[in-house]
């Protein structure tokens, strides 16, 4: 029986297909009877379950506090993408956030400091690490 990941809210963010088989999960029925309900395979179900499992663990470390490990791989991923600017663009950013600054929080501050392109470069290199 499917259940909620566990650190799954209601302020989740989740695209709304994966939402919408989250709404049918109560811990008492199938993945099947879920996809009947909803007009769904079970292979479609399977794969909303695993992807609101995914979308909670990304919020979940997004709200994380930035440690000085955490810290060093952001800046290194900035760094590959605009140069040695990325660490005064990260000091910037951290002035910004103030004293217990969030990784969610760092990296919107540093989002605001870039180009779409430059941007677009960062969110990789985050994925690429896991970051994000």
């Amino acid at each position: 029986m499917p259940r909620w990941p566990a650190a799954l809210r209601d302020e989740t963010p989740l695209p709304y297909v994966v939402w919408r088989v989250m709404d049918h999960v109560d811990g008492r029925r199938s993945v099947a009877e879920i996809g009947r309900d909803l007009g769904l395979s079970a292979q479609a179900v399977a794969q909303a379950l695993a992807q609101a499992g995914e979308w909670t663990q990304r919020a979940a470390q997004r709200t994380q506090a930035l440690t000085p490990a955490l810290q060093e791989s952001v800046e290194q991923c900035l760094l590959s993408v605009v140069g040695p600017i990325g660490e005064v663009v990260v000091e910037d950013a951290l002035q910004e956030v103030g004293d217990s600054p969030s990784l969610e929080g760092l990296l919107s501050a540093i989002a605001e400091q870039l180009s779409e392109t430059q941007l677009h470069a960062f969110v990789r290199q985050l994925r690429a690490r896991n970051l994000t």
